[in-house]
């Protein structure tokens, strides 16, 4: 860790000027200088990264205009915990620790880990998941702390927090303040916001929120339940006037499809301060799966155009759709690829929705965990399709999903997870042909298959030395904007 901590202080003593710059004015073009001053530093991919986010603020990208005003208007600790920990923590600095103990381990190492350090929850959403549990699962304040540091020894500062719900967990903040070096998103209900939470948030600064809306009252209310909506306005109020950064995660249902192709909805969004949004496809995941609330090939199909526009736009910070943008990716990102979930019963899953596990943190080591044959399968074979609109194991690639699951005897992680790989079979392999047509007419018709070429097995050790040890440059994932 010294070799660490020497960079991290060469880095800041590099870049102190151009940092504090850039907290006090938020000026676009010191947020430039900065990324070219941090991509010197850097290794690849995050160095090709840091280039296109610097030569975006030379350009005054309406996106990096964006984050240059967004930064006017937050608390200076906020900014500066995004500068120091998200982009060098986890940029600059992670990205040569990672290489160096990708190259140590034998292994392709993630960017990022998701943690669900608890199940409860306030409310009882309709499709999730976790709300059976209560209190009964729940990572104790020792395991987290140790969980984070082994992720930190690897590189890795940037953190999802979700769960359950992440204001439930009662070490929520001492996690945040044992690891001030690291960045952390929570996925929030926002319904626990209150004045102390907001402002010991913007005191700390190391944490942005990304809360749960579903669109306007009528949809958020069915989904959450009643009054949620007028909770989540208040939040928005409380962080807004203590200078915390915060988005919205949206889940596309059905159901909500007219709002989230409504530009109405967006604008209303940015008017009440929402700095960026995450968009996921509702899964048949849970006790309770079922496809009604999945969305049809065709709604994800107009689903793509609209966010697109939105991603391109410069309106918000950032716009992601995780099952529509997986050619930004080069496909899936779980099991080690680029992230992992350890969920509230220690157990080490793939994604939040591949609901199956073989390890667990209690019994191994994260490292070990990383480079099980339960992983490396995964990772030897992403992108599961050469289209990359074809992301998603559970819902456009199935059989690949359920081949996972049998080879490694995953064990179920919530009564009725199995059901996505026995009785929700025949409806699942149906969906992914449907959307094949879609996703074919967008990757062969439109450009993208010549414009984001997927790159197989780069997520394994041997295959990415044998293609790349001779250039540096090649080992940046990063497509072509």
């Amino acid at each position: 860790m010294a070799v660490v901590d020497s960079m991290k202080n060469m880095l800041l003593k590099q870049s102190s000027k151009l940092i504090t710059n850039v907290v006090r004015h938020s000026d676009v073009d010191q947020l430039g200088k900065l990324l070219w001053t941090l991509s010197k530093f850097s290794k690849e991919p995050a160095k090709s990264g840091l280039r296109k986010l610097a030569t975006g603020a030379e350009n005054h990208d309406p996106m990096l205009e964006n984050w240059a005003n967004l930064f006017k208007k937050s608390n200076p600790k906020v900014v500066e915990k995004i500068i120091n920990n998200l982009i060098i923590n986890e940029f600059a600095v992670g990205e040569k620790t990672r290489q160096d103990k990708m190259h140590e381990y034998g292994i392709v190492l993630p960017k990022l880990a998701v943690l669900s350090p608890t199940y409860a929850c306030n409310l009882r959403c309709v499709g999730c998941y976790a709300a059976m549990y209560g209190h009964k699962y729940m990572l104790s304040k020792e395991e987290i702390f140790d969980v984070i540091r082994q992720f930190n020894d690897l590189g890795i500062y940037f953190f999802i927090i979700t769960g359950g719900e992440p204001f439930v967990y009662p070490y929520l903040f001492d996690v945040l303040e044992e690891f001030s070096d690291s960045y952390f998103l929570l996925y929030t209900n926002g319904t626990l916001i209150n004045e102390e939470n907001a402002k010991k948030l913007a005191e700390l600064g190391n944490a942005t929120l990304a809360i749960s809306v579903e669109g306007y009252e009528a949809d958020t209310d069915w989904r959450r339940g009643k009054g949620v909506f007028e909770k989540i306005q208040n939040a928005w109020k409380l962080l807004s006037e203590n200078g915390v950064i915060y988005g919205a995660s949206v889940t596309a249902t059905r159901k909500n499809h007219d709002a989230i192709m409504s530009d109405d909805f967006w604008e209303y969004l940015k008017e009440n301060n929402v700095s960026y949004a995450w968009v996921f496809q509702f899964m048949p995941v849970g006790a309770d799966a079922s496809m009604d609330l999945v969305p049809t090939a065709e709604q994800r199909y107009e689903r793509f155009y609209k966010l697109e526009e939105l991603r391109l736009g410069g309106k918000f910070a950032f716009v992601a759709d995780f099952w529509n943008h997986g050619f930004l990716t080069n496909g899936c990102l779980a099991a080690g690829a680029k992230y992992l979930h350890i969920n509230a019963k220690g157990y080490a899953e793939p994604c939040v929705f591949q609901q199956f596990a073989v390890d667990n943190i209690r019994e191994k080591r994260i490292i070990d965990i990383l480079k099980s044959p339960f992983f490396e399968a995964y990772k030897r074979t992403i992108p599961y399709s050469n289209n990359l609109f074809r992301p998603c194991p559970i819902i456009d690639n199935p059989k690949v999903f359920r081949a996972m699951v049998k080879k490694f005897n995953a064990i179920p992680q919530h009564p009725g997870s199995e059901r996505t790989v026995n009785e929700l079979a025949p409806e699942l392999d149906q969906l992914a042909e449907e959307w094949k047509k879609y996703a074919d007419k967008l990757w062969y018709e439109e450009g993208y298959a010549e414009k984001y070429p997927s790159k197989r097995g780069v997520y394994n050790y041997k295959v990415r030395m044998r293609r790349y040890s001779e250039n540096e440059e090649k080992l940046a994932l990063d497509k072509k904007a």
